[in-house]
């Protein structure tokens, strides 16, 4: 029983990392840019959208990696990012002007539809328009990283219901019977926050 149960403490942490892997709390985003990040699935590896359709804001730059030659950095440790209009961020890379190369190459390569223009040591990176055609193929890409990751979710709830089956000659039918139970409840609430994540993202991208 006891070993049963230290098994069943490890699967809320996995069934955590499968369940808003995909679809974590969006950003607010300033009028007409949805502010998608390429966040990802820890568990199974999906991304939520294809990262080169993306629009941004200014937190969805502080990922991209730069490679120096004193090696490899976020940009935001580099640079200081802002805001200068829902359609316009600015990268003052006046800490470490010489990295304003690597850094304007590390923007355009970031598969996020951007196109930097450096000048001195003031990168500029216009943003995008979305029409409302992006929105919808953004809305429907969601939808098929979200059925990804409630399918990476059935295969985790699946392997925890088989590691506990494995205790069966050791514990009770009624205890085997429970864990499954909150294993899947567990489940259940996962794929159901996934559920309402995509609403809230749906209704984001399409009012």
């Amino acid at each position: 029983m006891a070993m049963a149960l230290r098994c069943f403490r490890h699967l809320p942490s996995l069934l955590h990392r499968s369940r808003l892997a995909a679809l974590r709390g969006p950003p607010r985003a300033p009028p007409g840019c949805p502010a998608l990040l390429p966040s990802g699935c820890s568990h199974c590896g999906h991304r939520m959208l294809p990262s080169r359709q993306l629009a941004t804001k200014k937190g969805a730059l502080d990922h991209i990696i730069v490679v120096t030659k004193d090696g490899k950095f976020p940009l935001n440790q580099l640079g200081q990012i802002s805001q200068k209009s829902p359609q316009l961020l600015i990268v003052n890379m006046a800490s470490f002007p010489e990295s304003t190369a690597a850094a304007t190459k590390a923007i355009r390569e970031s598969g996020m539809n951007l196109n930097p223009e450096a000048d001195g040591t003031i990168i500029r990176v216009p943003v995008p328009k979305v029409t409302r055609e992006h929105r919808e193929s953004l809305a429907k890409l969601a939808k098929q990283s979200t059925n990804k990751s409630k399918e990476a979710l059935r295969k985790v709830r699946s392997k925890s219901v088989n590691q506990v089956k494995k205790f069966k000659n050791k514990v009770s039918e009624d205890t085997i019977w429970l864990l499954e139970k909150q294993i899947q409840q567990m489940a259940d609430s996962a794929a159901a926050e996934m559920d309402k994540l995509l609403a809230a993202k749906t209704k984001e991208l399409l009012g």
